[in-house]
Formats: C-alpha cells, structure tokens, sequence
C-alpha cells in the first residue's frame, strides 16, 4: 500500500522536515532511497553468488530439484544469518531422506558451510558496508541492537533503518554523530590522522 500510493507519504515527511526547508528534507530522503536501493540491490548481487554455487553443488552431489533449493537460497538469504539456515534445512532434509547413508549429508552440509563461510567473511562485510554507507562495525552493533529492540523483524530491517539514521546525521546536525559513528566515510583529515598517528606512535 505505501508502495502504491507513495506520494502521499513521502509528501508528509516532507512537511514534518518544514516546509522552510523542503530543499535538504528532499535531498535527504532521495539519499536514504539511494543507499537503501543500492544496498538491496547489492544484496540481491550477492545472494546470487551464493545460490548458484550452491545449486551446482547439489546437481553434482545429487539432491534432487536443486535449481528450487539455490533459488530459496536466493530469496531465504534476504533475512540477515537465519535465512541461510532455514534455506538449507530442506535439503538437508532430503539428503538424509534419499541418502543411503551418511555420505550425502555430509556432502550437503560441507557445500553450504564453505560457501556460506566464503560469502559470509570475504564478500559481505566489503559489499553491503560500502553499499550503504555504513561501516563494517557499524553492520554489526546495527544488528544486534534493532534484534534486540524488534526481534527477527529488527534483523531484517536493521542495515535500511541505520542508513537512514548516517543520512539524517549527515543533514540534521544536532545528529551529526550518528554519521561520524555510523558512516564510511572518513572523519578525520589526513594531517589530522598523521597527527594522531605520532602522538600514538602507531605506524606498523
């Protein structure tokens, strides 16, 4: 429904940010609707890359329908580090299902753990960090705290809801520290850094 009729809503916003500034209220949320379109669109990128290395896999192994499997994947893998599991819970379910012994199970669960393992460590944290304009920690304390506060729902929506939170520090600034805290973008100039560096006698 917001979908449908979004004029309506974001016209609201617009009048909460005053009408005095309608300038930045709109540049604000055209750079919200970037970093989230942007970052969705990545994670779409990488969900990809872990659905069609899977569904090969599990043709060669032979689990039956695979392509079905590596498409849940795809889709299960937008709800942040359960999706994968509930993914391969079918599957795996199968495998000791058609499986004569313990081979295939294994087979199943080794594809999914160094696949999810590659993903996990190596492309996520650069991708959807650099995607939204968040930083790698910032991903991180984002997670745990809207889990904390919503739940699952909170899990799925904590990278959208802390980007959103960088734009308004970056144009709002009584909020400015959730950008400096949140952001990628570096906050110190390089004299600055080079400073720092020799009061800490830090250049290993």
């Amino acid at each position: 429904m917001i979908l449908i009729d979004w004029e309506d809503p974001r016209d609201r916003l617009l009048r909460l940010g005053g009408r005095d500034d309608l300038h930045r209220t709109t540049e604000a949320m055209n750079e919200a609707a970037q970093r989230v379109r942007r970052y969705l669109t990545r994670l779409l990128i990488v969900n990809m890359s872990c659905g069609v290395p899977i569904g090969i896999g599990l043709t060669v192994i032979g689990i039956p329908h695979a392509a079905l499997w590596a498409i849940f994947v795809v889709l299960l893998r937008f709800v942040p580090y359960l999706g994968i599991v509930i993914a391969a819970c079918f599957p795996l379910a199968l495998a000791i299902a058609v499986g004569s012994g313990w081979t295939l199970l294994l087979w199943t669960i080794s594809l999914f753990a160094v696949v999810e393992l590659i993903v996990t460590n190596f492309v996520e944290p650069w991708v959807y960090g650099s995607s939204a304009g968040l930083s790698p920690v910032a991903l991180i304390v984002a997670a745990v705290w809207w889990t904390w506060l919503w739940g699952p729902i909170g899990l799925l929506l904590s990278t959208p809801l802390t980007a959103c939170l960088v734009v308004l520090g970056r144009h709002v600034g009584h909020l400015e520290f959730l950008d400096v805290l949140l952001g990628n973008e570096p906050v110190l100039t390089p004299e600055e850094t080079f400073y720092q560096r020799l009061l800490a006698d830090d250049f290993r």
